[in-house]
């Protein structure tokens, strides 16, 4: 049995460092599903179908887990459920629009133009919820932004982009903000890390069929195993584990400051880039990776980044 009980205005160091932690190991499983996904696009599954794909494989372990051994947090809090609902919505339109993104974009310009969703939440919050940052934290977002410019290189080949892959950039950054700020609602009312996951998951998948029928889903590609690996590693690795990651954190750490630590996935992908594919790293990356990595200690050692005595948690009784 569980209670709800409110922390003190600022959740202790250590919480807020493991929060941040937490978030800099999801943007680091983000980084390897990126390979992941642009392999199996270049092996014939549409963008649309492997971010509807992610949504299943992460989302039936979960769901059986909860029935099996957690029965209890399959309701979510009344006060919570508009804030998940939204959530699984967002998670609909920011994997089908970043998706859609790096298909038409070189990855890192599309990363770099999702990555302002971090800056849009820092706006949010100041003006619609009145809870105005910090100004380090928003210091910490800008250095973020502009690192995740350099790391990826989008500073270089804009003249000549596809309009239709910007326009999804875009909307991938909007829908990353939206889906932060409804996963720290929904902590704040009450809801467990698991709940508003599996619950939005299953949004999600229902949300999905409806656009596009499960049934349709191109099953026989998975006669190669090369795309069966994959997708489960899109996933399980790029999905399932750093989404419970990032709505755990967002139990401690506010929406904002969970943004600027995961903009450390540009980082990531660059030096798997490096490691993996042989590519070299210029002067400007690590430049940026350095921008990159200060921003995320700056908000961390922030004691604005604290998502405050509004977040829930859950304590055994």
């Amino acid at each position: 049995m569980t209670k709800q009980i409110r922390p003190h205005a600022h959740p202790d160091r250590r919480a807020v460092v493991l929060a941040t932690l937490g978030v800099v190991l999801a943007a680091f499983c983000w980084g390897i599903s990126a390979i992941f996904a642009k392999g199996a696009f270049e092996r014939g599954i549409p963008p649309v179908r492997m971010a509807e794909a992610r949504i299943a494989v992460a989302g039936i372990p979960l769901l059986l887990y909860l029935l099996l051994r957690r029965r209890d947090l399959l309701v979510p809090p009344r006060a919570a459920r508009g804030a998940i609902l939204v959530f699984g919505l967002g998670l609909v339109a920011v994997n089908a629009a970043y998706y859609t993104a790096i298909d038409r974009l070189p990855v890192g310009i599309a990363i770099s133009i999702q990555y302002t969703g971090p800056v849009l939440v820092l706006i949010f919050s100041a003006l619609m919820l009145r809870r105005a940052p910090d100004r380090r934290i928003w210091a910490a977002g800008l250095v973020t932004l502009a690192g995740a410019v350099l790391v990826s290189g989008a500073y270089a080949g804009l003249g000549s982009l596809d309009p239709l892959g910007v326009a999804a950039a875009a909307v991938s950054a909007i829908t990353f903000a939206i889906y932060l700020l409804s996963a720290e609602a929904a902590g704040r009312w009450g809801a467990h890390s698991a709940t508003t996951l599996g619950i939005g998951f299953l949004v999600a998948a229902v949300a999905w069929g409806a656009w596009l029928p499960w049934w349709s889903w191109p099953f026989d590609r998975l006669a190669d195993p090369e795309i069966v690996l994959r997708v489960l590693g899109v996933g399980l690795v790029g999905t399932l584990l750093p989404f419970l990651l990032m709505v755990t954190a967002l139990r401690v750490i506010s929406a904002g400051v969970a943004g600027i630590a995961a903009t450390s996935e540009p980082v990531f992908a660059s030096g798997l880039a490096w490691l993996l594919l042989g590519q070299a790293l210029e002067l400007p990356q690590l430049v940026g990776g350095a921008l990159v990595v200060a921003g995320v200690v700056l908000a961390q050692v922030t004691r604005g980044g604290a998502a405050g005595e509004s977040v829930a948690v859950e304590v055994a009784a």
